[in-house]
């Protein structure tokens, strides 16, 4: 029998929602800081405590990078799109043109991979910017996102938009 996981860890301004079975993380998603996040008296799995060890992490160090157990699906054009993601350091960024241009691709249908993105900041989304040093979208389809997450994230890692 699989046993699921949701764990619910506070960033400063926002919470992040992480859902994972025992052995692998499949899902995240931004919700409104919570006083429902995970407490240590919490009996967790491995990889739960794992996860949390590296968002800790990533809180204090911007520039680590995760090495999590993931699965995801999506479609062939998405999948290239969050490798490229994936691919992206911390304290960088490309625009949604510049990952088109990579793929052959619009910048159109770079935002809308970037919005089904089902594991953001893991898959840091957040580093695809529009033209011109601006925000563009982020994470479409969640009504409590809004830009200042994807502001956050990109000031914790040291760029000012």
């Amino acid at each position: 029998m699989v046993s699921f996981e949701e764990i619910i860890y506070n960033f400063p301004t926002f919470a992040l929602k992480v859902n994972l079975d025992a052995n692998n993380v499949y899902h995240a998603e931004f919700i409104p800081p919570t006083i429902n996040a995970v407490s240590p008296s919490i009996s967790l799995s491995t990889l739960a405590i794992e996860v949390i060890r590296q968002l800790d992490e990533y809180c204090n160090n911007p520039r680590f990078k995760f090495d999590l157990p993931f699965s995801y699906d999506g479609t062939p054009h998405q999948l290239k799109v969050w490798q490229i993601m994936q691919q992206i350091e911390a304290g960088s960024t490309l625009t949604y043109g510049e990952v088109a241009r990579q793929l052959v691709s619009a910048p159109r249908a770079v935002g809308g991979a970037c919005g089904a993105n089902p594991l953001p900041v893991f898959i840091p989304c957040h580093r695809i910017i529009a033209a011109n040093s601006k925000l563009g979208g982020f994470n479409s389809g969640n009504i409590f996102f809004n830009l200042g997450i994807k502001k956050w994230l990109l000031n914790h890692e040291g760029i000012a938009l």
